[in-house]
């Protein structure tokens, strides 16, 4: 189905659904641009009727059914990209929650060793700072 984004990431999902935002919008130009041309065809019709010209008015009536069909269609596209669109802007918001709760076990385990050093290193640096200690110990009871 074009509205499942669940499998992508935030980056690929956002661009997903700005190509339907970007296919709405055009839908949207031209379904405007189809109605301003049978508005345009509409007066022809009603020019060549009143002139007494059935030819001119048939071409012309003619043309305008195109346009209404034309706009008719354009309409039932627009309205559904518009409720992909929709789900897909739910879905991204979904999608954008969850990327900020997302943990990379990587990097958790990257910060770890550098705050807390390598593992099983711990137990030689404990060793070592004992045996200094010690060491300073025995210096101050001989010296």
């Amino acid at each position: 189905m074009d509205t499942d984004i669940d499998s992508l990431d935030h980056g690929s999902a956002r661009e997903y659904v700005l190509a339907f935002l970007t296919a709405l919008k055009q839908t949207e130009r031209q379904r405007a641009i189809a109605e301003e041309e049978l508005v345009h065809w509409e007066r022809r019709v009603k020019l060549a009727g009143s002139r007494g010209e059935p030819q001119l008015k048939k071409v012309a009536a003619g043309r305008a059914a195109e346009l209404r069909e034309q706009a008719a269609r354009l309409r039932d596209e627009e309205q559904g990209l518009r409720r992909k669109v929709d789900v897909l802007r739910q879905k991204l918001a979904v999608l954008r929650e969850r990327a900020s709760f997302a943990v990379d076990a990587d990097d958790l385990l990257t910060q770890l060793r550098l705050l807390a050093g390598e593992p099983g290193t711990l137990d030689l640096e404990l060793k070592d700072l004992e045996a200094q200690a010690a060491l300073e110990a025995l210096k101050r009871k001989q010296g």
